[in-house]
C-alpha cells in the first residue's frame, strides 16, 4: 500500500476551514460577503476592503474577520498605527449557535393566486433572491448587540502589533513602519504552528492613512513617488503570504489619497478587493429610492487562485444594512416608482405643447 496523502487532506484538517481548488477557505465571519467573493477568503491571499469615508462601516468587516478567528481557535496577528488592538478586541461581536432574531426569515414564500395580467410572461420566473449565504453552515454566527467575554480574548492567541514611526533609515522603505510590519508578519508566518496545524489571520487597519503616508507629505517629495512605499508594501505582503496558512485582511482609507491612481495600482497587487460606499453625509441618505440600504457595496477585484478564471458573483448590483444585531449583503432593488400620480401631474403642467411645421394639430384646434 503506498503512503500517498493529498495536500488538501492535511489542510481540510484544520478548523474553520475547507477545501476549495486545492486551497483552504475560511470565512470572513459575514455569510453574504463569502457567497459574493466566491466562498470564502483563500488561504495565502490578501484582501483589501476600501474603508468608508467615516470608516463605520469598514471597521465592522474588522471586527467580523478577527471574531470568526477566535471562534474557528486561529491565530489573530493585529496592526495598526492609528488604533489601539486591545480597543478593537473589546467590540467583537459575540458568537451565536443561530443567526440573530433580526435576520431574513427563510419562510417558504406563499404562491400568489392571482394571475399577473400585466406582465404575464414573467409568471414562470422563479423569485429573486435578495439577501446571500443565509443558508449556509460554513462559518459562524454573530450577534452585534453583544462582545465577546474578556476571558476569551485573554485566552486567545492574538499577537499585537502597535506601530510608530521614528527617524530610522531602512533600505527599501522611506517610512520604516512598513519594513517592521513585514518582519512581524515574515516572522509570525514562519511558526511551525501555521504551517499544517492552525491558520493565522492578519488584520491590518487603515493602511495609507496620514500616519502612513507622513513621508510623502512631504515638500522636497517628487510628486512622481508619492504611495511607493504603500505599493511597495502591498507586493511583498503578497510574496510572503503566498503559499501559507495566512490570511491579510487589509483596510486602505483610499478617499484620502492625493493621487486618485495609487488605489488602481494597489489592486494589481492584491486578491481580493471590496468598496463600501457609505450614504452618510450625501444626498442618498435622504433618496427614497435607498431608504432601506446604508450604502452601496462594490466588488473592485476577484482573484483566481488556482483556476483558470475568477468566480463570477451572483449580482454585481449589490448593497448592504447594518441592523442591530448584525451586517448583512444584499443584492440592490430600485422600488416601484413612487408617487407616480403626483409625478404624472407634474409632467403635465410643465408639458410644452408641440407644433407642426404645417401648424396646429387637430386636437388643439377649438370648433
Amino acid at each position: 500500500m503506498y503512503s500517498f496523502q493529498k495536500i488538501s487532506d492535511i489542510r481540510a484538517t484544520i478548523n474553520g476551514t475547507k477545501i476549495k481548488n486545492n486551497l483552504a477557505y475560511t470565512s470572513s465571519g459575514i455569510p453574504s460577503l463569502d457567497h459574493v467573493i466566491g466562498g470564502g477568503l483563500p488561504s495565502g491571499s490578501v484582501f483589501v476592503v476600501e474603508e468608508d469615508v467615516l470608516g463605520n462601516y469598514s471597521r465592522i468587516l474588522v471586527k467580523y474577520f478577527l471574531a470568526e478567528g477566535i471562534a474557528s481557535n486561529h491565530a489573530l496577528l493585529i496592526a495598526s498605527a492609528d488604533d489601539e488592538g486591545l480597543e478593537i478586541v473589546k467590540e467583537l461581536p459575540q458568537p451565536c449557535a443561530a443567526p440573530p432574531d433580526d435576520d431574513i426569515t427563510n419562510e417558504p414564500i406563499q404562491p400568489n393566486t392571482d394571475k399577473m395580467k400585466i406582465a404575464w410572461r414573467y409568471e414562470g420566473l422563479r423569485q429573486v433572491e435578495s439577501s446571500f449565504g443565509s443558508n449556509t453552515n460554513f462559518g459562524h454566527h454573530f450577534d452585534l448587540s453583544k462582545h465577546i467575554d474578556a476571558d476569551t480574548i485573554k485566552n486567545s492567541n492574538i499577537t499585537y502589533c502597535q506601530l510608530e514611526s521614528d527617524q530610522e533609515n531602512v533600505e527599501g522603505f522611506r517610512n520604516n513602519m512598513y519594513h517592521k510590519l513585514l518582519c512581524t508578519i515574515r516572522d509570525n508566518v514562519s511558526k511551525e504552528e501555521f504551517k499544517k496545524k492552525n491558520m493565522l489571520r492578519i488584520s491590518i487597519h487603515s493602511l495609507g492613512s496620514p500616519i502612513w503616508m507622513s513621508m510623502d507629505s512631504e515638500q522636497n517629495i517628487n510628486a512622481s513617488t508619492y504611495g511607493q512605499d504603500l505599493i511597495k508594501f502591498m507586493y511583498c505582503l503578497r510574496v510572503i503570504l503566498r503559499d501559507t496558512n495566512a490570511i491579510a485582511f487589509v483596510t486602505i482609507p483610499a478617499h484620502l489619497f492625493d493621487d486618485d491612481h495609487i488605489m488602481r495600482r494597489v489592486l494589481y497587487s492584491v486578491d481580493n478587493a471590496v468598496r463600501i460606499e457609505s450614504f452618510a453625509g450625501s444626498s442618498r441618505e435622504t433618496n427614497p429610492v435607498y431608504k432601506d440600504y446604508h450604502g452601496l457595496f462594490h466588488i473592485t477585484k476577484l482573484s483566481s487562485l488556482y483556476s483558470l478564471v475568477p468566480f463570477i458573483p451572483p449580482s454585481l448590483d449589490l448593497a448592504f444594512k447594518l441592523k442591530r444585531k448584525k451586517f448583512l449583503i444584499q443584492k440592490l432593488h430600485i422600488p416601484p416608482e413612487l408617487e407616480e400620480t403626483s409625478e404624472r401631474e407634474q409632467d403635465d403642467i410643465t408639458a410644452v405643447p408641440s407644433v407642426n411645421c404645417g401648424g396646429f394639430k387637430k386636437s388643439q384646434i377649438d370648433f
